[in-house]
């Protein structure tokens, strides 16, 4: 084809035919000259459309890396705000006591010494002596009804005490310390206690 555009190109006043008659071309060079418009506007079309897939190919880029950078961004948020709602599990604290271990203990011995001090008093068969008596035989029980009468009278629950015979009576938990609590004095206890050992 190249050689056909030199011949064309060096006899301008010639025709295609002139040059096939001059023998300058034969007819298929004839034939390629003629079909040369029509592959050059093919040609400029298909540059065209490549420019445009070009276009169109770095726009759907563009716009797919913009939506990626939004979604992975959209997805960070959301997982931020879950972490912030998720808060680490606290180990869980044992239960502390109604009443300190110490208190506890000093609740009891004061209920042991006001049920000593209670067994002193001759001739006492109150209501009261009794609860004392039958608190005193839940409590040397040595099984868990012992343990919940020691907790009943720690805690001073508004419950009724038994007697030995298994009697209901009217005084409390809550109320059989402080009656005991007012013939127990310590010392004078503790001394009457020596002297009937010795």
């Amino acid at each position: 084809m190249i050689k056909v555009d030199s011949i064309i190109s060096e006899n301008p006043d010639m025709t295609l035919d002139q040059l096939v008659s001059a023998r300058k071309i034969n007819a298929d060079q004839k034939a390629q000259a003629l079909k040369k418009p029509s592959l050059q506007s093919q040609l400029v079309q298909l540059e065209e459309q490549i420019t445009q897939y070009r276009k169109f190919e770095a726009e759907f880029t563009q716009r797919h890396n913009t939506d990626k950078e939004e979604l992975t961004a959209a997805h960070q948020k959301e997982l931020e705000e879950l972490r912030s709602q998720i808060k680490p599990a606290e180990p869980e604290k044992p239960a502390e006591p109604a009443v300190p271990l110490k208190e506890s203990l000093l609740s009891l011995s004061r209920f042991l010494r006001a049920a000593a001090a209670r067994r002193m008093l001759e001739d006492d068969d109150s209501e009261e002596t009794k609860a004392f008596e039958g608190a005193l035989l839940l409590l040397y029980g040595g099984d868990e009804t012992a343990v919940d009468a020691m907790e009943k009278l720690i805690e001073g629950a508004e419950e009724g005490v038994t007697s030995t015979e298994g009697a209901l009576l009217t005084v409390t938990c809550k109320k059989i310390l402080p009656v005991g609590m007012k013939h127990a004095d310590p010392i004078s206890n503790r001394q009457h206690y020596q002297e009937d050992v010795s």
